[in-house]
């Protein structure tokens, strides 16, 4: 399998990168350093859980903006290397307005924006916070999209060395890498919030 994508129409002309670089800066830094987590105001949760499970869904502190990564996720906690998620990421869906959970059927997207699938992503407990996967989606949820944007822009090379995350999703659709879904995807835009700090890598917590 590889990488396959499905957006929003709102996004055709805009690249992966510019929606990426949107995107992170809407949804703002959680703010999950060490002696900074706050139960239920910027955390997320697992599904089924409490540390593992085949979802992780987190939302924005500071707007509506929300993040589903699915896959077979793990979450340390104490246990050396504390605070590593680590495992195999498989998708992540990016939109607004997270709904659901782990006593619900799942985490869904009300307005989800833009999906990537078949990423095929993982890393090992002994990596801690140095495994991708921790640093895709701590990255997320700290307003940061590098790690993820480095890694699409590997798999859409491995496919075409002249696709990247600088292509427009309609030239990614054209290529047959995505798809519009405008029946699925709500035309939300997404509007920036401001020039978040730079985040730290942390703990990630739960």
């Amino acid at each position: 399998m590889s990488i396959s994508i499905s957006y929003s129409t709102t996004y055709a002309a805009s690249t992966v990168a510019q929606y990426l670089s949107d995107w992170s800066a809407y949804f703002g830094d959680l703010n999950h350093r060490e002696g900074s987590v706050k139960e239920g105001v910027n955390t997320g949760g697992f599904n089924p859980g409490p540390f593992d499970g085949t979802q992780y869904g987190v939302s924005s502190s500071v707007s509506d903006a929300a993040v589903v990564a699915e896959g077979n996720l793990h979450y340390t906690l104490f246990n050396p290397p504390s605070h590593t998620l680590w495992g195999s990421l498989d998708s992540l869906t990016l939109g607004d307005t997270l709904a659901g959970g782990a006593t619900s059927g799942g985490y869904t997207i009300a307005n989800q924006e833009v999906s990537f699938t078949n990423l095929g992503l993982s890393s090992l407990q002994a990596e801690g916070r140095d495994g991708q996967v921790h640093k895709i989606v701590y990255g997320l949820m700290s307003g940061d999209s590098s790690a993820l944007a480095s890694a699409i822009d590997t798999l859409l090379k491995g496919i075409d060395p002249s696709l990247s995350v600088n292509s427009t999703f309609d030239q990614l659709a054209a290529a047959g890498v995505a798809h519009q879904d405008s029946a699925a995807f709500a035309a939300a835009d997404v509007g920036l919030v401001g020039i978040q700090d730079a985040p730290q890598d942390f703990a990630l917590a739960a």
